[in-house]
């Protein structure tokens, strides 16, 4: 590795150069096949990925080391690109009333790797706050313990942190990410997000990506009662367990409704083996799964769309 010198901005405990790595990140996602769909995302996403990695230098160092994992985040960008990409053309395309401007509430974030990606890639100023919703986050007050997401790659030291002498990261965000610990399937926080966040002045934009089982549904539910949410897109992962087929639940959303039974699959994975029914079965309830989602969503004063995007070859 090269030796750290006054004159290059590069550690030897790094690894690869700056530009070395940032090549790599760029020939890595050249192989999806969402490349040539959304080229302008891809374009900037390795030099932002790569600002991310010079945030956590120094003192940083075991930050990033536990942060980044290259097959994880490449994966979750590439997954998340058809999202950052509408949210960007929304934004820069908007005209927005005197002093507005958007927040973006980020539903079921893990660690907030699309929120990251746009408070550097969206106009500073049209663009308030990211809300990193999730209900994994410590409370406010609260050093984070191992059972929780820490957020000291969100805040460094503007928060309590296991050690103090990090930098404020928060500091660091052209467009600033607050975590917000929110549990998606309690009514009584869901109404509490509902009256702190979306009551701000300036227009929503409600993201969520990856939502597993029910989640979505709250998701729709969270659209549909909050007539300033200006953009929302859902992306689905896991159906729904086999026990509100068992308890005979028919889910409602809007005026749409439907039986739990149509949608709903035993099976899980376990060490990387998926143990369940046969890919075709699962494919078909989860085209049934997200057709349900999308007649829920209302659309008394907007205009929706469903695609199925391919994500990865295979």
């Amino acid at each position: 590795s090269p030796e750290t010198s006054a004159s290059t901005p590069w550690t030897s405990t790094y690894g690869l150069p700056d530009a070395e790595f940032e090549a790599l990140l760029t020939c890595e996602l050249k192989k999806s096949p969402l490349n040539d769909q959304y080229p302008e995302v891809f374009a900037v996403a390795p030099s932002i990925i790569t600002k991310w990695r010079q945030m956590y230098r120094g003192k940083g160092q075991t930050i990033w080391k536990r942060l980044y994992s290259q097959d994880k985040v490449l994966k979750e960008l590439i997954e998340a690109v058809p999202i950052i990409d509408a949210v960007q053309r929304l934004v820069v395309t908007t005209e927005l009333k005197g002093n507005e401007k958007f927040t973006i509430i980020d539903l079921a974030c893990g660690k907030g790797f699309l929120s990251m990606m746009l408070s550097y890639l969206l106009p500073s100023d049209k663009v308030e706050k990211c809300v990193l919703v999730d209900k994994q986050w410590p409370m406010h007050n609260v050093t984070p313990q191992p059972h929780h997401i820490s957020w000291t790659h969100i805040y460094g030291s503007f928060k309590k942190v296991e050690d103090q002498s990090i930098p404020r990261y928060y500091d660091y965000w052209p467009i600033k990410l607050n975590t917000s610990k929110q549990d998606l399937k309690s009514n009584k926080e869901m109404r509490s997000m509902q009256q702190r966040y979306f009551t701000d002045k300036g227009p929503i934009i409600l993201v969520a990506v990856h939502l597993c089982g029910t989640l979505s549904l709250k998701a729709v539910d969270l659209f549909n009662n909050n007539p300033k949410t200006k953009f929302f897109c859902l992306k689905p992962c896991c159906l729904p367990g086999m026990v509100h087929a068992k308890r005979n639940e028919i889910f409602y959303l809007g005026e749409h409704s439907f039986d739990s039974k149509l949608v709903c699959s035993a099976g899980k994975w376990k060490k990387n083996v998926w143990k369940g029914p046969s890919r075709s079965v699962t494919k078909e309830l989860f085209q049934r799964w997200a057709d349900n989602l999308f007649l829920g969503i209302d659309d008394n004063d907007a205009k929706k769309i469903q695609k199925t995007i391919m994500v990865q070859h295979g």
